[in-house]
């Protein structure tokens, strides 16, 4: 937990930053070196990167003639924070650009860019072979088989702890699955499984792998947003009177003031009627019995069943009453119910089940967006929940003594989660930027 142990918002303690050589032989601190590192993860994406700027008087690149081919050891906490909080693992490099010569050619800038290695392990492993089980237990097969990767580094005579990547499974599945990977490489297998999974309780087909700072997770919205109570990281506050009004013992508060903050969108109904988001149309054909069905899917009857960023009867983003065609998004399927004798509840018969749940909340997820940059710390996570308190008409009425009557605005204030971040690191501080989410608002009664 942040507390007010903090020097100032967004301290950071760099443990180690390490260049590492592809034999593990040679090892090189890079913190001398160090413009700014960047570490991206999002919901949307199956493995971590990230970039290190540096600026090099020592001519790293000749003497331990960087290829792609090293490894980056990065260990940095949020001082106040346990150990188990902070950000330690070995990561790959791949790239090196923004090349460029200062002070009459004496230094060298350039970023090296860096990701996970089980992204690595994805692209040296096409697989071609049948998988069968429930969905969490093929992506965890694929996982443990073709992907994980030990984060452990061995330096001089320390013991290399074991340190692979876990993988976390947030929710059980409905439905089961038999297919033979064509060649596939891992990542494309477990998100081809995400795409047919529905889940155990009938609600949001969302299901999608990711990959944070902690680790792999494969779930649906649905089980993140209910994960083990996932609470919220905080209460963040938009406004400068606020961090002006706070007096000497509560400058710890200021980790909780939002430093800059844009809505990139807020809502477009002619998209939402192109994608399929209001509503949409499969045409499911039976190849077996020779027969076809419309199967269509209002998005504004099942909103109400299915969880959201607001807990408390949360009103969706678009009018009920809108006006809506299931023909606005149509998609043909072509399902082979008895092409296995000894499966009957393959994700193929499931598919007029999954297809406009999944379609439609899919896009939920990208309707309303929020840009924010917050005092760095090193516990958070994509997939976690944030509160956000933006001022309705009046920034200086709230205080530190007197957040909690502080009047919010009603539409964009509330819970958000977070669908990206990236941790910006320099020797001095850590800012986390963030892209929030938000798929409905408070109740009316809350207006």
């Amino acid at each position: 937990m942040i507390d007010e142990k903090l020097v100032f918002p967004g301290e950071i303690n760099i443990k180690d930053i390490i260049l590492v050589s592809f034999d593990r032989s040679t090892f090189v601190s890079l913190q001398d070196y160090l413009i700014e590192l960047n570490i991206t993860e999002s919901l949307f994406s199956s493995v971590v990167s990230g970039t290190i700027m540096l600026s090099d008087s020592r001519n790293l690149i000749q003497e331990l003639k960087i290829d792609g081919s090293e490894y980056l050891y990065i260990d940095v906490r949020t001082p106040t924070l346990e150990e188990k909080y902070g950000i330690s693992k070995l990561y790959k490099i791949y790239g090196l650009d923004d090349k460029q010569y200062v002070n009459d050619g004496a230094t060298l800038i350039y970023k090296l860019n860096f990701s996970s290695t089980e992204q690595f392990n994805d692209l040296a492993n096409p697989i071609y072979r049948a998988f069968e089980g429930k969905p969490e237990e093929v992506v965890q097969q694929i996982f443990f088989e073709y992907l994980q990767a030990d984060r452990g580094l061995s330096v001089g005579k320390d013991t290399p702890k074991d340190n692979k990547s876990p993988i976390t499974i947030m929710s059980d599945s409905d439905n089961v699955i038999k297919f033979v990977s064509p060649g596939w490489n891992p990542l494309q297998c477990i998100n081809w499984i995400a795409s047919k999974t529905l889940p155990k309780n009938g609600k949001a087909a969302n299901y999608l792998f990711w990959e944070t700072t902690k680790g792999f997770y494969f779930g649906s919205m649905d089980s993140i947003l209910n994960y083990q109570d996932n609470t919220s990281i905080g209460e963040y506050v938009y406004s400068q009177s606020f961090i002006d009004s706070l007096k000497a013992d509560e400058r710890h508060l200021a980790m909780y003031a939002i430093r800059s903050l844009r809505i990139d969108k807020s809502f477009d109904n002619i998209m939402n009627n192109m994608t399929g988001y209001l509503s949409s149309r499969l045409i499911n054909v039976d190849l077996y019995n020779k027969n076809y069905e419309n199967v269509d899917y209002d998005h504004a009857e099942k909103f109400s069943k299915y969880s959201h960023t607001e807990s408390d009867n949360p009103v969706p983003l678009f009018n009920k009453d809108i006006v809506r065609n299931p023909l606005s998004y149509v998609q043909v399927n072509y399902s082979h119910p008895k092409l296995y004798n000894d499966l009957d509840n393959n994700f193929d018969t499931k598919v007029k089940d999954i297809f406009g749940n999944r379609r439609s909340n899919m896009v939920e997820l990208q309707n309303f967006n929020m840009e924010i940059v917050i005092p760095g710390r090193t516990d958070v996570e994509c997939g976690n929940l944030i509160d956000i308190i933006l001022p309705k008409k009046d920034p200086g009425a709230l205080s530190s003594e007197n957040k909690t009557t502080f009047t919010p605005d009603p539409l964009y204030s509330g819970s958000y989660l977070i669908a990206s971040l990236t941790h910006k690191i320099n020797l001095k501080t850590h800012y986390v930027a963030m892209s929030l989410v938000k798929d409905s608002f408070s109740s009316k009664e809350k207006l």
